[in-house]
């Protein structure tokens, strides 16, 4: 037994007790001329058989005994025939396993790891090796090296070996090749890749901080980041500037460079009203195609509709109803032009309009397509229209060969006479290019929303710029109807919209609770949420109750809540399987959203049938857990989805939730907690988008100052976008 005061160990590899790839801590045995003993490291993966070498210190652990602490491992592949079998064996080999491996290194002896790099069709020689699995086993050996290798490099980097692994199956053999020479590309190619992280590779790999490379990938940087921020483009000199100031140079060198991005067509360059626009080109593609198919579907020709106003007659009497001078309007229109906007706040009659259309195309034999950005935004849809509503995503159907491509395109429409639109304020200019393109020119597009919401998480201000281009017909929906007007939600939503400061005494459907400090707001959530608003309306966090927060990060917003609304309702006990993955704990009876788009993720819905793709604003409650498999199941509205451990990254509580992430949603009550917060939050369609989320009870726990504020508060935020620019030129252009 080595001595407790060693500072090193020489031995082989025996056996991998436990390791986890996203933080690298992994616990082995090692044979150290035949004594066992055990150690702990934070390092690429370490296999069964090979040699190391390890520098560090023994401890004594309370539970598990002496271990040696490595600080430092040197690794030799192994190459005596025991170390061989190890190895292979040890199941880092796909398609060889302990019998398989025995086999191997029985009939290629010292040969046998050149075999499988270099000769496979050899293994064919051992009985149950076919060419196709020795094909399977050369490549399978082959990215183990090589992700071994590129491990090794990274771990200066402190990358995780989960993203070396993504690295490799990205870059294959040049991998190395490109984080030496290239390693921007890490970021622009390798998903959740930092550019810090590029960036510290490349200067610590001796690029010159103010070097053409480091300039032109941030500045490819700074207009993908701002995507987040809801711009399609950035002005030149502003970019300019930015760059300038971050990357060292003088404004001259970045506008330079900038020229040089745009002649070579890695930017583009065009002129929105004053402004010099730089887009990344993508986003330009986008803007400009939606402008162009918008023009050319209103252009279209069609069948007419004759007779509209008896139409309309005849629907009325079957539905025993009168429409408002504006809601017959909007059928009408509906019928005449081919691309048509309906907008109007709560209780305006947006969804009798809408159903007044569906039914006049449905009598006139049209096939009518409904759908919506968000799950919950569809199902709401196909509730009050009395006809299915897909999302944008799975009426396009994700292709599963292609990331974030659909196979409803150009080259393969939909079969629809009319697509109808829902919660339009919502879609960003990416999937409205995306939908457009599978829309044939001979439909009618209809797009419905609330045009003084919070505009879309994704980059542009589709909605808004179509209004205010005025070139599509638009029809304004502003009378509240009587029964509307007796809810105070929707009184208080429209008067908070039109600057006027709510009534924020209590009513049947509207409550106010006035808390100054932190404690009293979480005191009062607390109660409600477990005892009054359940007691009363028989509702709760996991069935028809939500609670908002403008803010993420505060003592009171949405993070620090989520934390103590999930031990009050779903406190862990024996009979809850919980795991923790990447330092979040996961427990069944957990309600969580999913934070990004995955379109490879398979559910099951609910009638039976199999889809891929969960999408970024997606609530469900965790069903199961399964540690052995390493699978998670969520139960989301209208279908149940597996995740692999490694993915639920992609899942966060959803106990509270955003006023940003509760857009397209409704929710027979929302608490909505507005509490101090940062000035640059406390704005209008903030806290009106907030109000109409509310469909049966609103209440509202916190200051009624920083409420007043945000009314005050009419400024919205400046999006960067051109598709109101271009929607002018089309049509003028168009005539």
């Amino acid at each position: 037994m080595p001595d407790f005061e060693e500072n090193m160990i020489d031995g082989i590899v025996e056996e991998i007790i436990f390791e986890n790839d996203d933080t690298g801590y992994r616990v082995f045995t090692v044979n150290c001329d035949g004594i066992l003993n055990t150690a702990v490291a934070v390092c690429p993966p370490i296999y069964a058989g090979e040699a190391i070498t390890a520098s560090g210190e023994w401890k004594e652990h309370s539970a598990y005994g002496r271990q040696f602490v490595c600080d430092e491992i040197e690794k030799t592949f192994p190459y005596e025939l025991q170390g061989m079998l190890k190895f292979l064996a040890s199941g880092a080999v796909k398609g060889v396993g302990p019998s398989t491996a025995q086999k191997i290194v029985d009939t290629f002896k010292d040969d046998s790891f050149f075999v499988i790099e270099n000769e496979p069709e050899k293994l064919t020689r051992i009985r149950g090796i076919s060419r196709e699995k020795a094909l399977i086993i050369s490549d399978s050996f082959k990215t183990t090296l090589g992700i071994r290798d590129i491990m090794v490099q990274l771990n200066q980097y402190s990358i995780s070996p989960n993203t070396a692994v993504k690295i490799y199956k990205r870059f294959g053999g040049f991998s190395l090749n490109i984080i030496n020479e290239e390693p921007y590309r890490l970021w622009e190619e390798i998903e959740d890749f930092s550019f810090a992280a590029a960036d510290k590779i490349a200067l610590e790999n001796g690029f010159a901080p103010d070097c053409g490379m480091r300039l032109s990938y941030f500045i490819k940087y700074v207009l993908t980041h701002n995507l987040s921020n809801g711009h399609s483009f950035l002005p030149f000199e502003k970019l300019s500037q930015i760059a300038a100031e971050n990357i060292g140079v003088e404004v001259s060198d970045s506008n330079d460079c900038i020229e040089q991005m745009i002649s070579g067509n890695m930017l583009v360059s065009r002129k929105i009203g004053q402004i010099r626009a730089v887009y990344l080109p993508a986003l330009y593609s986008a803007e400009s195609y939606a402008a162009e198919k918008l023009k050319k579907i209103a252009d279209f020709a069609s069948d007419d509709i004759k007779d509209i106003e008896t139409h309309i007659d005849k629907i009325q009497e079957i539905l025993h109803i009168t429409y408002a001078r504006n809601q017959r309007m909007a059928i009408r229109i509906s019928v005449e032009n081919k691309v048509m906007i309906l907008t109007g706040g709560p209780g305006t009659g947006k969804t009798t309009a809408l159903n007044g259309i569906i039914r006049l195309f449905d009598n006139a034999g049209l096939n009518v397509t409904l759908c919506a950005p968000t799950g919950r935004a569809a199902k709401r849809m196909s509730e009050v229209c009395g006809k299915e509503a897909k999302t944008i995503h799975r009426l396009l159907e994700v292709d599963m060969a292609k990331q974030n491509a659909f196979v409803k395109n150009e080259s393969n429409p939909l079969k629809t006479d009319v697509v109808i639109v829902d919660e339009m304020s919502m879609v960003d200019i990416r999937l409205f290019e995306a939908l457009l393109k599978a829309v044939p020119y001979s439909s009618r597009l209809i797009l419905v929303g609330d045009a003084d919401q919070l505009p879309s998480v994704g980059p542009g201000n589709v909605f808004c710029d179509i209004i205010r281009s005025g070139k599509i017909k638009t029809v304004f929906l502003n009378e509240v109807f009587r029964q509307a007007s007796q809810s105070k939600i929707i009184i208080n939503a429209h008067k908070i919209n039109h600057g006027q400061y709510p009534d924020i005494t209590n009513s049947s459907d509207f409550f106010f609770i006035k808390k100054s400090s932190a404690n009293s707001v979480k005191e009062a959530v607390s109660t409600l949420v477990c005892e009054r608003i359940p007691e009363r309306y028989g509702k709760n966090v996991l069935n028809g109750l939500q609670v908002i927060i403008p803010t993420k990060k505060t003592p009171c917003g949405a993070q620090a809540m989520n934390m103590m609304i999930r031990e009050l309702v779903n406190t862990a006990s024996p009979q809850k399987t919980e795991v923790v993955i990447k330092n979040r704990s996961y427990r069944v009876g957990d309600k969580v959203m999913q934070i990004k788009n995955n379109y490879d993720i398979v559910c099951r819905r609910k009638n039976g049938t199999y889809e891929t793709g969960v999408f970024n604003g997606d609530i469900g409650i965790i069903d199961s857990i399964d540690k052995k498999q390493r699978l998670l199941s969520v139960a989301y509205d209208d279908k149940t989805a597996v995740y692999e451990f490694s993915d639920c990254d992609q899942l966060e509580y959803a106990y509270a939730i955003t006023v940003h992430k509760s857009q397209g949603s409704e929710f027979d009550a929302v608490l909505l907690v507005i509490s101090d917060m940062t000035p640059l939050l406390q704005y209008r369609n903030l806290l009106y988008t907030a109000v109409t989320r509310a469909r049966q009870l609103l209440v509202i726990v916190g200051n009624e100052q920083v409420i007043y504020n945000m009314v005050d508060n009419n400024k919205k935020s400046n999006r960067y976008s051109g598709l109101r620019q271009m929607l002018a030129d089309m049509f003028e252009i168009g005539g």
